[in-house]
């Protein structure tokens, strides 16, 4: 089961991509409806608001005076914070009992406001956020109704647009209208999400491209890593010692295949094979490997590794489970820290890889040229500096 996060600011569009979303086949789950719903008279809920904000946000008949309510909530961070201690438990909880209840290959979208606020991210395969300029937003809100007093006391009472973006694996920008919105909802349901849904539901990581292609050095690569890292580090918990971002797109300015390598650094590789199910239930698929020996370490049970991927058609990611003090594990921090320290052995691999590159047209060939450069040029200089500046590889 795909579960998607969709989240944005007051008046970004957010009900509009919601609704296309359903359109298309989506389970949409609406995070402010059942808000409403854990409050209704009658329920737990009810009676925790009322008891700390007393009969005074009681309408005349006996309901919550959600207007009144928010009047207090939006002055007072305080209260607004107890209000979110009520209301956000019972909403996941019931959120969780309506996800249960679908069948495996649902496509499950949770339509949840404070995303990025609340820290949910990472419990999601899939995030996406929705985006307007603020004056575009307030001239939304004046539409429906709300003073501009009130719309900007809401808007600023949420994450800015960057919080969001940095939670979110994509941005959906809504500058165009109605009409290219759901445009660009519906492509990113053909090219990504249910490619994803397909993937999860067959049990497999998405692929690197085997056509062979290098592109420059992405900015927004370290989010992709966090982003995936964040997951991990929710299934793993304290098994994992540490989660790194290693290989060329951990290197800023270095031309790379646009597929993020992670470390994982455990204690034992029996720690993964007893979380495999959980890993494939976040969206991580794999298998045994091993690295290519070096001479110093010639025997291949020294490389021993899991190696998994991830679903997401759109964040293709390499995952590299090794023991903590293992040779492959050491390599991995000392190639990245010395790419970054070093511009000339910057600069000799970065030559490197396009003349292979420019030798073979696959990336399985590529990676089996690569070898006798780490062989003679990488572990030997990335050794030679590790000794130089004292550099050893950090334990936690």
């Amino acid at each position: 089961m795909l579960k998607v996060a969709l989240t944005g600011g007051i008046g970004a569009g957010k009900s509009t991509v919601a609704a296309k979303l359903s359109e298309l086949g989506a389970r949409v789950i609406d995070a402010d409806a059942l808000s409403r719903e854990v409050v209704a008279p009658n329920t737990e809920g009810f009676a925790a608001v009322i008891s700390r904000f007393g009969p005074e946000v009681l309408t005349a008949d006996g309901a919550l005076d959600r207007a009144e309510l928010a009047k207090i909530v939006f002055n007072s961070p305080p209260a607004r914070a107890e209000l979110e201690a009520i209301i956000h438990p019972r909403v996941r909880a019931r959120a969780r009992e309506l996800t249960d209840a679908l069948p495996e290959d649902a496509i499950v979208v949770q339509d949840i406001p404070l995303l990025a606020e609340t820290g949910q991210a990472p419990g999601f395969h899939l995030n996406i956020d929705v985006e307007a300029p603020r004056e575009l937003r307030l001239e939304r809100l004046a539409e429906r109704g709300l003073p501009r007093e009130d719309a900007l006391r809401r808007i600023d009472a949420q994450a800015s647009d960057t919080e969001r973006r940095e939670a979110c694996d994509v941005v959906l920008h809504n500058l165009d209208g109605r009409h290219e919105l759901e445009h660009r909802v519906s492509m990113l349901w053909d090219e990504r999400i249910v490619p994803f849904a397909e993937n999860l539901l067959a049990g497999r990581a998405e692929p690197r491209p085997e056509k062979l292609q290098f592109v420059e050095s992405d900015a927004a690569w370290p989010r992709r890593f966090e982003h995936l890292a964040a997951r991990l580090r929710r299934v793993l918990g304290p098994s994992a010692v540490r989660i790194d971002h290693v290989g060329s797109t951990a290197v800023a300015g270095l031309p790379a295949k646009d597929v993020i390598d992670i470390q994982v650094t455990v204690v034992t590789l029996r720690i993964v094979d007893t979380l495999e199910k959980a890993l494939g239930e976040a969206g991580f698929f794999g298998r045994e490997l091993a690295d290519a020996p070096k001479p110093e370490y010639p025997d291949l049970a020294d490389w021993e590794k899991r190696f998994y991927g991830y679903a997401d058609p759109g964040n293709i990611a390499h995952v590299h489970f090794r023991p903590i003090d293992s040779p492959g594990q050491r390599f991995a921090l000392l190639f990245r820290d010395w790419m970054r320290a070093d511009p000339a052995a910057r600069t000799d691999y970065a030559q490197a890889k396009g003349v292979l590159a420019a030798k073979v047209d696959s990336a399985s060939d590529y990676a089996e040229a690569k070898e006798p450069w780490f062989d003679h040029e990488g572990w030997p200089r990335a050794n030679r500096w590790a000794a130089e500046t004292g550099w050893h590889a950090p334990v936690c």
